[in-house]
């Protein structure tokens, strides 16, 4: 009786193999959870960004629509949430501090003389559930400043 040796060719993987492809996906995976704060902060900075713009124009849009001689003349602060709500002062639910400053006179360019029928608004956005945030030179950093300017068109 004679015996043979018959081998098999074996399918599959081997070891060395296996290795170096759960060290590749590891790499790859660490790579990817490197990137994920700066995705989680570039989000972050977008959504307060939108929510400043939301804010800004419906500012703006109420200046626009206010009668002319109705414009505050003063320092205006209002309040709104992170929804773009307007709020009260008192309020638990405010994320955002808005302070409406009506500037000098305005002057069209090239023209030294004022226009009475323009005014310029300074419009300060801080992103503060302070409601006695304090808009100056000490918190620069922590606002946004825009500039308005309102035609008397009726």
């Amino acid at each position: 009786m004679k015996l043979s040796l018959h081998t098999r060719a074996v399918s599959g993987f081997s070891l060395v193999e296996v290795t170096l492809a759960v060290a590749i996906a590891s790499l790859a995976l660490i790579t990817l959870l490197g990137l994920l704060p700066q995705g989680l902060e570039m989000s972050r900075k977008s959504a307060l960004l939108t929510s400043s713009s939301n804010i800004l124009e419906q500012v703006a849009r109420d200046l626009e629509n206010a009668r002319f001689n109705l414009l505050p003349v003063a320092t205006t602060t209002k309040y709104f949430n992170d929804q773009g709500t307007e709020l009260k002062s008192d309020s638990d639910e405010i994320v955002y501090v808005v302070e409406i400053d009506p500037a000098d006179p305005a002057s069209l360019p090239l023209s030294g003389a004022t226009q009475p029928y323009l005014k310029r608004f300074i419009i300060k956005i801080a992103n503060s559930s302070n409601p006695d945030f304090k808009f100056g030179l000490e918190n620069r950093i922590s606002y946004s400043t825009h500039h308005h300017l309102v035609a008397k068109t009726r």
